[in-house]
């Protein structure tokens, strides 16, 4: 049987051995990891780890404005092994570590290295009270080959046996799948359009969800509306009281503030 023919290297242009290696490195890997070993003396030293306690312990959310809880403790301004800027304690902030990631790629010119980014793709956010046609709306317009970031298909995708009515310990498990592949459009892909759903009642909550850029399209279905299909298709309990709290919600966030 022929074997394939050896390829060139995209680096130094030698042909690779039998394994596909050809014994070098690309050069922006060579500077990468001669950069970590170069500052990973920080996070050896005792000092760091008492720091680290104290800001997870002092910061109870992550510092970009997600709502979750950190797990990772950032350089406000990237050391780059200065032991200052390293173990100041304005200098640093807790942070989740999908939000930890995205800051990082920014930094280091990671996060536009492929093909497509945030801000080079079509981005819609459709929100709205339950039953008000958020997943008829993206499935009318979705083509193949687009994302969609569903919660309902999240959780089923998680173990919910229901397509509405998700079991409460899986909640955080569903929302934390959401924000990680919210967080992945930081990183290079192939993605055109992506089409995120939620019910998102607060402008808060939309500027959340949605990435810099992104559109938002508001199905403020009326609410009596919204009973009649909740009743129609026969949705699980509760799903009225979630409609009236989206809109009792949603009102009072339109309602500005008393001038002080």
């Amino acid at each position: 049987m022929p074997s394939r023919p050896p390829s060139r290297c995209g680096a130094c242009r030698k042909l690779r051995t039998a394994g596909g290696r050809c014994g070098c490195s690309r050069p922006s890997q060579r500077q990468a990891a001669a950069t970590r070993a170069e500052w990973s003396w920080v996070y050896a030293d005792p000092q760091w780890a008492l720091l680290r306690d104290q800001v997870l312990s002092e910061e109870p959310l992550c510092r970009a404005g997600c709502g979750r809880p950190p797990r990772v403790v950032d350089h406000i301004r990237p050391h780059r092994g200065d032991p200052v800027l390293a173990f100041d304690r304005a200098n640093l902030q807790a942070m989740c570590k999908p939000c930890h990631d995205g800051k990082t790629a920014r930094e280091t010119g990671f996060a536009g290295a492929g093909p497509k980014r945030v801000g080079a793709v079509e981005v819609t956010l459709v929100c709205g009270p339950p039953c008000s046609g958020k997943t008829s709306y993206v499935r009318e317009r979705a083509e193949r080959g687009d994302l969609v970031v569903d919660w309902d298909a999240l959780a089923q995708a998680l173990g919910s046996p229901h397509p509405h009515d998700h079991p409460r310990p899986l909640v955080p498990f569903i929302a934390e799948a959401r924000d990680a592949v919210v967080a992945r459009l930081e990183r290079r892909h192939d993605v055109a359009r992506v089409w995120i759903i939620a019910t998102a009642p607060r402008a808060s909550d939309r500027a959340h969800l949605a990435p810099e850029g992104a559109r938002t399209v508001l199905l403020a279905t009326a609410e009596d509306e919204c009973v009649r299909r909740a009743r129609r298709d026969d949705r699980p309990p509760g799903t009225i009281d979630a409609i009236e709290a989206w809109w009792r919600t949603y009102r009072a966030d339109q309602t500005p503030a008393p001038p002080t």
